[in-house]
């Protein structure tokens, strides 16, 4: 239950933390080049989840206990499910809204 509800709070942040990092890009007019480069461009988002992952130094699955053999699986599953769950974090904000307005 709490590693899910850290998944969600995850998932908010890298939302966040793609916003800022995409206008940035957006500023100093290399978001464009980015996006035409032909692995990087089309998987930023994952690249980002991930530098995310390793900056913080979370292992949030761990809690459920999956484990790897190296520090850098570690990092991109983590990144991966953290930014998979950002669809699933709209889901639950989306039914909160609704709830609340009831």
């Amino acid at each position: 239950m709490y590693t899910l509800g850290a998944l969600l709070l995850l998932s908010l942040l890298l939302g966040a933390v793609i916003s800022v990092i995409e206008s940035v890009l957006t500023l100093i007019g290399i978001h464009a080049t980015i996006g035409k480069l032909p692995i990087i461009g089309a998987h930023l988002s994952l690249i980002i989840a991930i530098g995310m992952v390793w900056l913080c130094d979370i292992n949030t699955i761990s809690g459920w206990g999956i484990s790897f053999s190296d520090d850098w699986m570690t990092y991109v599953a983590n990144g991966a499910i953290i930014l998979g769950m950002i669809p699933l974090k709209d889901a639950v904000v989306n039914m909160v809204n609704k709830g609340l307005r009831a």
